[in-house]
C-alpha cells in the first residue's frame, strides 16, 4: 500500500472541513494553506468548487440571511463581513440585492420596537442625546442614516396613534 499524496490527504480535509459548515473558495484556500502548499490549496479548493461542494453564490446568500435577517445588520456591515470572509465585490452585492430598502427599514423600526421604545417614545427624545446614541447604535449595526430616520419616524407615528 502506498502512502496517500499530499493532493489526496488535502482533499480529505477539505472534505471534512466542508462537513462541519459552508465555505466560500478563497475561505477554503485559506484553510487548507495552513497545512498544505499554496498549489495544493488552490487545486484542491477548486476540485470542490467543481464538484459543486463549494458555491461561492449559495455561500453569499446564506451569508446574507444569516447577518441580515438573524443577526440584524444592515447591508454595509453584512457586506464588510462578507468580505473578510473572501467572497468576492460582485457576489456580495448580488446576495445583498434581494433586501431592499423597504427590508432595511422594516428591520431598523422592528428594532426600534422591541429593544428602544420605551427609551424613544415615552419621553419624547427626538433630537436629544438619547436619540443621537439610539441612531449611533443602528448606524454601528451597518443600517444607512436616512433608513433609520425612515424606520423613526415610522414607528413615531405608530406610538402617537
Amino acid at each position: 500500500m502506498s502512502k496517500p499524496n499530499e493532493l489526496e490527504i488535502a482533499k480529505r480535509r477539505a472534505m471534512y472541513l466542508i462537513g462541519g459548515r459552508d465555505y466560500g473558495r478563497n475561505e477554503l484556500i485559506e484553510k487548507l494553506r495552513n497545512n498544505y502548499s499554496e498549489e495544493t490549496a488552490v487545486s484542491v479548493a477548486d476540485l470542490m468548487c467543481e464538484y459543486g461542494y463549494v458555491n461561492d453564490e449559495r455561500y453569499a446568500e446564506k451569508l446574507a440571511h444569516n447577518y441580515i435577517k438573524v443577526r440584524r445588520y444592515g447591508k454595509s456591515r453584512a457586506a464588510m463581513m462578507m468580505k473578510q470572509k473572501g467572497l468576492e465585490r460582485d457576489t456580495i452585492d448580488n446576495a445583498l440585492s434581494q433586501y431592499t430598502e423597504e427590508d432595511m427599514v422594516a428591520e431598523i423600526a422592528d428594532i426600534l420596537r422591541k429593544k428602544y421604545a420605551d427609551r424613544l417614545f415615552l419621553k419624547g427624545l427626538e433630537g436629544k442625546k438619547e436619540m443621537q446614541k439610539i441612531i449611533a447604535a443602528l448606524a454601528r449595526r451597518g443600517y444607512g442614516y436616512n433608513d433609520i430616520k425612515s424606520a423613526l419616524y415610522a414607528v413615531r407615528d405608530e406610538f402617537e396613534e
